[in-house]
Formats: C-alpha cells, structure tokens, sequence
C-alpha cells in the first residue's frame, strides 16, 4: 500500500467502527502504528495475518516466507500496541494428512489465540489454480469436505478467547453428499452468528460417517 495513500484511506474509513487490513506478519511494525494514529474517528485497527497452519512439513511447503518465532512477533506487536490480530487458518492444507486436517486446524486456531489472536477464521482450502489439482494428483493434497468444514469449527468452539469462524465462501465447492449439505451449511452459519450459545446437534448422515 503506497505510503502517499494511507492519509485519504483513513479519511475515507472514519465512519467505521473498527479497519481491518490483511498483511504478512514480517511487515507488521510501525506502519501499523502511523496508520492506526490516522484513524482519528476512533475506528480500531485490526491487522488479519495468515497463520495459515503450524503443521512443520505443510507449512515449510507453503512456501509463504513464514515461521513461528516470526508470527509470534508480529503478534506480541500488535497485542503490545493494544491493536487487534485477525488470523486465517487453513483446512485441508496441502501436505497434510486428511485423516489429521482437522487435528492441526484446530492446533492452529488454539496457537493463533494463545497468541492474541481475538478472531479466527478457517478457510478450506479449494482447487483449481492447477497446482493443488498437481499436488492432488501426487497425493500431497485432499480437498478438505464440508462434514470436516462442521468438526473443525465445533471442535474450536473450545476456544474461549477468540471468536472462531468458518469461512462460507464457494460452499458448494466442499466434496460432501447431497443428503446433508443443506443442513450442514445451516449448522455452520448458526455456529459463524452464535460462536457462544449452544449450536444446533451435529448433523447425522451415514454417508459421511
């Protein structure tokens, strides 16, 4: 983001109550600090990092220039400079077993909030830039389903000190029987607008057991 263009940014964000700009954690520093002074509105400032997974072999492949020690900074930054940390966690990375995609997700999303983390989103990760179908053809990647989508987001209602949600973007897309999809994708959005009361039961399908 050029420099010269946070002053009109800001201005044009003073009516909200809260900003959130996404950002790799290596550049999460003082610019998050001038921009969130340019907020003179009284917006808060949230900063969405990807943590993406914390699993060693799928994160080393990710190839995304990111390690703990390295997020773990930029998150002690902002929780120091009372600005908020958004993060994006991945279901189904590839490398990655699919009979533990839920397992790490959930790992993850636990590290981002012990970590200051106050709003968490899983993301299931979906084909078609080629290289996931080439990794898939290789065994190295199995598209996460929307049954796995539903677990991960039940098991992380564990997490008290962050807000955790299931991104519901090309929901379609998620590999899942017809038989419950609709249901599925109900229990989720009930789960995304009530992360605190009890959520509807878990859907039973043979299909997907």
């Amino acid at each position: 983001m050029p420099v010269e263009d946070l002053p009109a940014i800001a201005e044009l964000a003073l009516p909200f109550a809260a900003v959130t700009v996404e950002s790799h954690a290596s550049m999460v520093g003082p610019a998050a600090l001038e921009f969130a002074a340019l907020l003179t509105g009284g917006g808060r400032l949230e900063v969405a990092v990807g943590l993406e997974t914390i699993h060693p072999v799928a994160m080393r492949h990710l190839n995304k220039r990111l390690d703990l020690p390295r997020f773990d900074r930029a998150a002690a930054f902002l929780l120091e400079h009372d600005l908020d940390l958004r993060v994006f966690v991945l279901l189904g990375a590839p490398h990655v077993p699919a009979e533990a995609a839920i397992e790490w997700t959930v790992k993850t999303a636990e590290y981002a909030a012990s970590r200051g983390a106050r709003r968490i989103a899983i993301i299931p990760v979906r084909g078609g830039n080629g290289e996931l179908e080439r990794l898939e053809a290789l065994g190295d990647f199995v598209p996460p389903t929307l049954a796995q989508l539903e677990y991960a987001l039940d098991q992380c209602r564990g997490i008290k000190s962050a807000v955790v949600t299931a991104d519901l973007w090309d929901i379609e897309r998620l590999p899942g029987c017809e038989s419950c999809h609709t249901q599925r994708v109900a229990r989720i959005q009930t789960m995304n607008l009530t992360p605190n009361p009890q959520p509807p039961p878990p859907i039973p399908c043979s299909a997907c057991a």
